[in-house]
């Protein structure tokens, strides 16, 4: 098996340091997602809990999201 390049290293620990606390993920459809990162994978597809789509005409509540990591622009911390 090859060694995990870096940049993966990093975003794995980045991953880890933010389970079970809110994020924020924009996607590439232009959606901002918020809500709690219950868990991940090698292909950044995330699963998060208690989420809420964000956007200028108001957001919806949602229970369970599974997001695919081909459709992600950035993650970041968010300040619930």
């Amino acid at each position: 098996m090859f060694p995990m390049p870096r940049c993966m290293e990093i975003i794995n620990e980045e991953l880890q340091k933010n389970l079970n606390k809110v994020i924020l993920v924009k996607l590439r459809n232009g959606a901002e997602v918020r809500g709690v990162l219950v868990g991940y994978d090698q292909h950044l597809n995330l699963i998060l809990t208690n989420t809420e789509e964000i956007n200028p005409r108001g957001g919806f509540k949602s229970g369970l999201m599974v997001i695919r990591g081909d459709t992600i622009l950035f993650i970041s911390p968010s300040q619930a």
